[in-house]
């Protein structure tokens, strides 16, 4: 085998191998990168149905995304029908290589299980269970990162009719109570594997051993494991407890998610310090802290005054604070407290943010990228936003009280580190102050003194009424997901309810503007547009100090193609707060849609000078460059970003963005790859599906924009491009049309919304084209003009659509024209649409005055 090559893949090694098949190490030929292939056992694939079982599997197996989770690439099948997978390759060891050199550290332990176990929480609420949690099957990366490979396949292997001797589901030793007995499993089972993990990670031994497979399974079901305290006396007995509770028989006994596991482990993680930690000092109560020191300071010399000062004091902040809140953990699992946890975290954000204009070396990451990217952890938020302080919690809701608890970590490129932490018991009827009461402790804890103008900003437009306040609070969480339908209903009614208890509540008001917009932008209708403004208004009327009215009221008026209206509202909420990155943002953007390019990069650098830590506003600053042509400056911008967040997917996507229209190929591939290597998503697929059909392989091409439409199937983009493909691929003519049409309808959708958006009419008249619709494209041609008039993809479009309506002269001249715009020449010299325009001399002649 090694040395063959399969497909596009040349074997390299073999990296190994057990019942559920065989995985070599090889080189992907075409972008030149390493994977790794997983031939399966023949006798897994050989019956029809469980050929197709395998492919249903893998497929739900691609579509999750998570940077601890083993990314699959390609399902394809050698020319003798033996069916394979192609996933990532890793520089690293198995945990199985890594626990056969002994023991682990308990710090070492706790992070490996907490970075399985946040694989797991991303499967789990999918609905996925791996069924073959094991060592062997958790990579550790040479840089520390774990991998959690071969998801689906035990799930294969259990439902195949032909399961060859001597394949177990779930290797013996690792399986839960209810494996064995051949029960149904669920995520339960996973953790009790997870479990067996963990005690042979803090061990070096499995808790349920014997001669043969059948005393493993008896032991499994009825025997106990032998205390971890009998075998090692230094883990602590709050981390033998969660190993404990993770291998109780009984499923219902066990924890019954992997998110309430992963909380309890983050508690033990940031708990456990040596007894002579001088940060014990911190649990002493604030006012016998305070006592304490003010007698020693009394009694002792200045010097020693000093040192008890130092001793009293949170950690040593640094001078630049770069700030996120993390999602507060739902003590108890509730689901009806959900919503509350997540509006309590996306507000308390909020509040935070309004500080900065009070304070130059604080900056606060805005809680939709923290949702976006899925981030749980101090470390994620480090490798992926540049933060180095982070705000974790808990909430836990009783019948008439509820608990918040704060932690402040500091994280830096060693392990996070707590540097003080805050418990709040409230009744119910006080949940109106808990907002007020909140922020001042975190600045506290931050050691940011409220000035009266900060005090202030934080009180504004919010309600002494408890009820009220709580609807509000589960409304902004339900908000937080506003894709998901049911979650705006839920959204409106809360601020609805929230409003009725208290009809001067400006903020509630507000957040109503802005879910009323939300379903617009979904369902459509312009019913939701009027009531979005009328409710942002009231909050004006209410409170005529509120920056996130006017931001909500920018966003309404630039996403209906009313710029100069977008533009007023926009500056109005810099008025009220000069460093709100969403009215920077949203001005900028609105400055370019109306062709003010200069105003546009003057705001965008901004926003930069208020942030100069921060990736976002070079991002911003990036694409706008890249869309004006200037890719130097916008390389420039993106390389910043991958400096600051080395593992930011989205700056190695839009470099990779950049290296395309520039024309370098193979550096655009290599950073496309980068970007899906840290982060799999739609955009980049997207990208990698261009980037093959520009260069011919249209096959290629169609396998990655399929894959990036599995992530999201809502852009027209994608569909289009798809369709593309599939126009030169033998025997996909109807399905291309058909995408064409798909395309067309989402982008219509889309112009009823904004009918100023000239990138997308411009796109829209090139379907018609194809679809036969002339006059109707031409027509739509002539309103992106009008808009856009020196935008190349606007000339482009024309030249393209006047080619495949036979009007040659035409057609040269807006290609000529979108040439000397910036529009890359080696797209239009690769363009199959363009095949016989560019057999024309005096197409040849354009090309040689543009190269004098």
């Amino acid at each position: 085998m090694i040395g063959r090559n399969i497909s596009h893949y040349r074997i390299l090694e073999k990296l190994g191998g057990g019942g559920m098949g065989v995985v070599y190490k090889a080189e992907d030929t075409k972008l030149e990168r390493f994977v790794a292939l997983k031939l399966l056992p023949p006798e897994l694939t050989r019956d029809p149905d469980a050929k197709r079982r395998f492919v249903h599997e893998a497929k739900a197996t691609s579509a999750l995304q998570h940077h601890h989770i083993c990314t699959i690439h390609e399902i394809d099948e050698t020319p003798e029908g033996q069916l394979f997978i192609c996933m990532d390759y890793y520089e690293g060891e198995t945990l199985k290589q890594k626990i056969a050199k002994g023991p682990f550290p308990a710090d070492d332990a706790i992070d490996i299980v907490s970075q399985v176990a946040d694989g797991l929480v991303k499967a789990h609420e999918a609905g996925m269970v791996h069924r073959d949690i094991k060592p062997a099957n958790i990579m550790v990366t040479s840089d520390g990162e774990v991998k959690i490979v071969d998801f689906g396949l035990a799930k294969l292997a259990g439902r195949s009719k032909v399961t060859k001797p001597g394949i177990t589901v779930g290797t013996v030793s690792y399986m839960s109570p209810e494996q064995a007995k051949g029960d149904e499993v669920d995520a339960r089972s996973d953790l009790f594997s997870l479990g067996v993990v963990f005690y042979e990670l803090l061990t070096g031994e499995l808790p349920f051993g014997g001669d043969h497979e059948s005393a493993i399974l008896y032991n499994i079901m009825h025997s106990d494991p032998k205390p971890i305290a009998k075998i090692r006396n230094d883990v602590p007995h709050g981390l033998q407890a969660i190993v404990e509770k993770l291998l109780l028989k009984d499923p219902t006994n066990r924890y019954q998610s992997t998110a309430d596991m992963r909380g309890d482990l983050r508690r033990e993680a940031i708990e456990k310090r040596p007894p002579t930690d001088r940060r014990n000092l911190l649990r002493l109560s604030i006012p016998v802290a305070v006592v304490l020191a003010i007698l020693l300071a009394m009694l002792l010399e200045p010097t020693v005054r000093q040192i008890v000062g130092k001793l009293l004091q949170p950690g040593r902040l640094p001078a630049e604070k770069h700030i996120v809140v993390l999602p507060f953990e739902n003590v108890g699992g509730d689901p009806a407290n959900q919503a509350f946890c997540d509006g309590l975290m996306e507000t308390l954000t909020s509040k935070l943010t309004q500080l900065e204009q009070f304070h130059g070396s604080l900056w606060v990451v805005p809680a939709s990228e923290v949702r976006q990217r899925d981030i749980n952890s101090p470390s994620e938020a480090r490798r992926e936003l540049g933060i180095n302080l982070a705000f974790t919690g808990s909430v836990q809701r009783f019948p008439d009280m509820f608990r918040l608890t704060l932690n402040l970590i500091e994280v830096d490129k060693r392990a996070p580190r707590q540097l003080t932490s805050a418990v709040f018991d409230n009744n119910l009827a006080n949940i109106s102050a808990l907002q007020d009461v909140t922020v001042e402790k975190m600045a506290a804890m931050l050691n940011v003194e409220l000035q009266p103008g900060a005090q202030q900003a934080l009180s504004s437009g919010g309600t002494v009424v408890a009820a009220s306040y709580d609807f509000y609070l589960q409304a902004r969480g339900y908000l937080q997901r506003y894709e998901i339908a049911e979650n705006l209903d839920h959204a409106v009614r809360l601020f609805e309810l929230a409003i009725e208890e208290d009809s001067l509540f400006a903020l509630a008001y507000a957040g109503l503007g802005e879910a009323y917009w939300r379903k617009y932008s979904t369902s459509r209708d312009k019913k939701w547009v009027e009531r979005a403004i009328g409710s942002c208004n009231r909050a004006y009327e209410l409170n005529d100090m509120l920056a996130p009215v006017r931001v909500t009221l920018g966003m309404i008026h630039r996403g209906t193609g009313e710029y100069e209206k977008s533009v007023v509202e926009y500056k109005r909420a810099l008025d009220l707060d000069p460093t709100s990155p969403d009215a920077y943002r949203g001005l900028a953007r609105a400055y370019a849609d109306l062709q003010r390019f200069d105003d546009a990069e003057t705001t965008y650098k901004k926003a930069i000078d208020m942030k100069p830590e921060y990736w976002g506003g070079y991002d911003d600053l990036g694409l706008f460059y890249y869309n004006r042509g200037r890719y130097e400056e916008a390389l420039t911008q993106f390389h910043r970003v991958v400096t600051l967040t080395p593992d930011n997917g989205r700056g190695y996507n839009h470099l990779g963005a950049v290296y395309y229209a520039q024309e370098l190929w193979d550096e655009a591939g290599r950073m496309f790859m980068r970007s899906i290597e840290i982060e799999p998503t739609y955009r980049t697929y997207t990208n990698l599906g261009v980037l093959e059909y520009i260069q011919g392989r249209y096959a290629e091409s169609a396998a990655m924009l399929e894959k990036a439409l599995d992530l999201n199937d809502k852009s027209y983009v994608t569909w289009a491009n798809l369709a593309n493909a599939y126009y030169w691929m033998p025997g996909k003519r109807d399905e291309a049309y058909n995408a064409y049409r798909r395309a067309a309808g989402m982008a219509e959708e889309l112009r009823q919304i904004n009918p100023r958006d000239a990138a997308l009419l411009a796109s829209l008249a090139g379907y018609y084209v194809i679809l036969g619709e002339k006059d109707r494209a031409l027509s739509i041609l002539e309103q992106a003009l009008t808009i856009a008039p020196n935008d190349w993809w606007v000339l482009y479009n024309h030249g393209h659509a006047y080619e495949q309506l036979g009007e040659r002269e035409k057609a040269l001249d807006w290609i000529d024209k979108a040439l000397k715009a910036g529009y890359p020449r080696k797209e239009i010299e690769r363009d199959p649409w363009l095949a016989d325009l560019r057999a024309d001399e005096r197409f040849q002649q354009l090309l040689r005055k543009g190269v004098e």
